[in-house]
C-alpha cells in the first residue's frame, strides 16, 4: 500500500524520513519541498516494487522487463539466482557510476560478478556497447574507490580505539589523514562523498570524548564548502 505524507508532519520528522530514504541535500529545502520529494520517492519505490514482483521470474530480464535473451549473465543474491540479458546488462553498467550496483537488489556487485561479465564480454567480443577501455576504466575507478573507503574506515577505527581524543592527535594525525583521502574522494568520486561523510559524522557522534566535535566540524565544513 502506498503511504503519502501530508503537511501535518513537522519538519524535523520529515528530515528523519529523508535520512531513512537516503535523500540528499534536504537541509536547504523548505518543508513543502521536503514533503514533495519524500512522497515522490515513496511513489517511485512503490511502483518499482510492484513491477519487480509482477515480472520476477527467471524468463524475464529485470532491466528491460521483457523476455530474457541469450546470452545472459546470472547473479546470486540470498541464494536466489537472477538472470539478465547480457547486452542490456552491459549497457546498464556502461551508464552507471563506479559503484556497479545490481539493478534489481541495489546491492554492490561482487568482484566475482564483474570478472564473470568481463569474461563474457571477451568471449562474445562485445565492442559496441562497452569498449574494453571504458570497462577497464570503470573497474579501476571502483578499485580505487574501495581502497580509499578502506583507508577512511581505518581512520574511524583509529578514532574509536582511543578513549580520549587528544587535541594534538586530532590536528596532527586524524585531520591530516581525512584531508588527504577526502581530497581523492572529492576529485574522483564526488557523487559518493555526501553519503560517506555523513555516515562518518553519525558514527563519530557516538564517541564519548567531547573533542570529537573538532572532527565533526571539519567534516561538516567539507559538506558545506563543496556543496555536497
Amino acid at each position: 500500500m502506498l503511504i503519502l505524507y501530508n503537511n501535518l508532519y513537522k519538519r524535523n520528522n520529515l528530515i528523519v524520513f529523508c535520512k531513512l530514504l537516503n535523500i540528499k541535500k534536504y537541509s536547504k529545502m523548505k518543508k513543502l519541498e521536503i514533503l514533495n520529494i519524500i512522497n515522490k520517492n515513496k511513489a517511485i519505490i512503490y511502483i518499482q516494487t510492484f513491477i519487480r514482483k509482477k515480472f520476477n521470474d527467471e524468463m524475464t530480464c529485470p532491466i528491460t522487463l521483457t523476455e530474457l535473451k541469450y546470452p545472459f549473465v546470472s547473479i546470486k543474491n540470498n541464494n536466489i539466482f537472477r538472470y539478465y540479458s547480457l547486452n542490456e546488462f552491459i549497457e546498464y553498467l556502461s551508464k552507471s557510476n563506479e559503484d556497479f550496483i545490481d539493478p534489481f537488489t541495489r546491492e554492490l556487485l561482487s568482484e566475482t560478478t564483474l570478472q564473470q561479465v568481463d569474461k563474457l564480454i571477451k568471449y562474445y567480443k562485445i565492442k559496441n556497447l562497452f569498449t574494453k577501455k571504458s570497462w577497464k576504466n570503470k573497474i579501476n575507478l571502483r578499485s580505487e574507490y574501495l581502497t580509499i573507503s578502506t583507508c577512511l574506515n581505518e581512520i574511524i577505527n583509529n578514532i574509536f580505539s582511543q578513549i580520549e581524543l587528544n587535541i594534538n592527535i586530532i590536528y596532527n594525525s586524524i585531520l591530516p589523514q581525512f584531508i588527504y583521502y577526502l581530497q581523492f574522494l572529492l576529485h574522483r568520486h564526488r557523487s559518493s562523498c555526501y553519503s560517506i561523510i555523513n555516515n562518518y559524522i553519525n558514527c563519530i557522534n557516538y564517541h564519548p570524548c567531547v573533542n570529537k566535535i573538532y572532527i565533526i566540524d571539519y567534516l561538516k565544513l567539507i559538506i558545506a564548502t563543496y556543496n555536497l
